[in-house]
Formats: structure tokens, C-alpha cells, sequence
């Protein structure tokens, strides 16, 4: 069974035993959102973090081959960045790829690229903050480029996109992982961060914030998936013990193609809602992630205990 599959029931009817905390941020969340099966991408320019390889550049390509007007490309590897912009201009054109050398997790740089690519392409539709390190051995790098990265990139975004700011609005995705759903005992700090990334994610998913800004949030967080990313795992964990604990759970995982996670994110884009986690794993088609809905204050789980009892007794008599 896949790793994410077997979470689904909890998920899905464990509601009453967890908090009830934040339930009119779900109501909101859950509101009616504007969908469409057929996404125009004709007019749409996107811009991708950690773009020049792995899933980055697999959404790239899918997302140049759907058809948008261009994609600029951020990452901080220059030499991967060369060959990535070489092999998608020999594929799709010269003046549909722009790329950048940048460090996500920094300000400047990214507010810069930003203000550039609006300038130049006039606009800015689409988000994908996909850069991201798995390297516990160097954890101050990876909360850098993990969590402030995704942070950068969506603060920038609400700038560029807001209806209320300069944009038209648009959409912004927050790439996480199966670890931003289920711990990883053998990468504790790289589940802290995709934790993060998946919970900033859902704190924007309210419907009063889409309405306000034009602007959709949602996280996508794909299983593992065959990148240079899970190569040498044992030695990007803190010791020994955590190497044994990673080394245990992969035994039972199994790896998924970076084009499947670039065709699921396509198919979603838009009719995910504000605030909504997908999964996608096993070369399996995208699905949403169905959160508890919290119960309300002032009603408590006794309560719902005893009208739960009453109600059975009565199906009985």
C-alpha cells in the first residue's frame, strides 16, 4: 500500500477526537471557489523555483507544453541552469524561457527577478515555489531555502499578483513533500520544515484573502519521487540512527516519475481550492487531502458523544 494511502481514513472520519480549534478558518477555506476544467494557459507566464532539474524542471516543461506564454526559471545551481534553458529553448523556443541564478532565500535577489519578469512579460500568473533542500546535516541551509524560501515567494506573489497591489491575481502552489503530512523519523528537521510549508499554506486558504487578492494558495506535496534529491540519503541524515530509520522506511517505497508530479499539478491547477493539500504518489493521479472540519467552540466532544448515542438508540428502536 502507498505510504499517503494509509492515511486516508484518519483524515477522512477521526474528526471528533482531534482539536476544535481554527473552524472558521475552515468554513472560509471550504466556500465556494471558481473552477474550470479546461485552464487556459495560452496567456498565462509562470514562474518556477528550483526549475533546472527534478520535479522543478519536469513542471517546466509540462507546464511550457500546456501552452503558457513563457516560464521564468529560478535556481541557484548555474550549471544545471545553463543545460535546463538550453534543452527547453531547443524544445519550445528561445522567447518562452527566461532564467535566473538566485538564491530564494534571499529578499533582494527575488524581488528583483519579480519586478523583472513583470516588466518584461507584463505579468505574473502563476507560482511555483518548488526549491527545496533534503540535507538534515545542513539544516541551516535547508530552513533557509525551505521555509523562508517558500515564504519569499509567496509574499512576493501576493505582491505581484494581488488584485489589490499591481496584479490581476492568480495562482500560487507551496511544493512540500509526503513529509508535511506524515513524519519522517529519520529527517526530523526536514519534516519540521515541510510541516511549515503546509501549514503557512492552509493559514492563507481563506476565502476572505482569495476574494480580497485574486490570489489562490494551495500546497502540493508529492511522495517520494525518483531525483537526484533521495540519492546517498544515509548521509544527509544527523548519525547513524537516523540512517537506519530512513534506510528502514524506503525499503517499503516505492518511487514515482517527476512527470507524474508535473501532470498532476497541471490537472489541478485550477480547481484546487484556497488552501487545499494535494498528494500525489505511485504514479497515481493527484488527490486532496480531506482535513478534519473542526467543531465549533462552545460545543464539546461529550456533547456530540451523547447526541451521537441518542441518535443511534433511536435508529435501533
Amino acid at each position: 500500500m502507498a505510504l499517503l494511502q494509509k492515511i486516508r481514513p484518519f483524515f477522512r472520519w477521526n474528526a471528533p477526537t482531534l482539536s476544535r480549534m481554527l473552524a472558521r478558518h475552515l468554513e472560509s477555506a471550504s466556500a465556494e471557489t471558481p473552477t474550470s476544467e479546461n485552464y487556459n494557459f495560452e496567456d498565462k507566464v509562470a514562474v518556477v523555483t528550483g526549475g533546472a532539474s527534478g520535479i522543478g524542471f519536469a513542471i517546466t516543461r509540462e507546464l511550457l507544453r500546456s501552452g503558457v506564454t513563457a516560464v521564468n526559471i529560478i535556481d541557484i545551481d548555474q550549471e544545471k541552469l545553463v543545460e535546463s534553458e538550453k534543452v527547453l529553448k531547443d524544445e519550445f523556443g528561445n522567447d518562452r524561457v527566461i532564467t535566473y541564478k538566485a538564491d530564494v532565500a534571499d529578499t533582494e535577489q527575488m524581488d528583483t527577478i519579480f519586478r523583472n519578469t513583470s516588466q518584461e512579460l507584463e505579468k505574473i500568473d502563476i507560482i511555483v515555489n518548488n526549491a527545496g533542500i533534503l540535507d538534515d546535516t545542513n539544516w541551516e541551509a535547508q530552513l533557509d531555502t525551505n521555509i523562508r524560501g517558500s515564504v519569499i515567494g509567496t509574499l512576493l506573489g501576493m505582491q505581484y499578483l494581488s488584485k489589490s497591489s499591481s496584479g490581476h491575481g492568480g495562482v500560487i502552489v507551496n511544493l512540500g513533500s509526503c513529509m508535511s503530512i506524515v513524519p519522517a523519523s529519520g529527517f526530523p528537521i526536514h519534516t519540521l520544515t515541510q510541516f511549515g510549508i503546509a501549514g503557512f499554506t492552509r493559514a492563507l486558504g481563506t476565502m476572505r484573502l482569495y476574494q480580497r487578492t485574486g490570489v489562490k494558495v494551495f500546497g502540493y506535496c508529492p511522495s517520494f519521487t525518483n531525483t537526484n534529491a533521495l540519492k546517498n540519503l544515509e548521509e544527509k541524515t544527523i548519525n547513524a540512527n537516523f540512517a537506519e530509520d530512513i534506510e528502514e522506511q524506503m525499503k517499503t517505497t516505492s518511487l514515482q516519475d517527476p512527470e507524474n508530479v508535473a501532470k498532476g499539478l497541471v490537472e489541478i491547477l485550477e480547481v484546487a481550492k484556497p488552501g487545499s493539500i494535494w498528494i500525489v504518489e505511485n504514479n497515481e493521479s493527484p488527490f486532496e487531502l480531506e482535513f478534519p472540519k473542526f467543531i465549533p467552540d462552545g460545543k464539546s466532544d461529550e456533547k456530540e458523544s451523547e447526541q451521537s448515542a441518542t441518535t443511534t438508540t433511536e435508529a435501533q428502536a
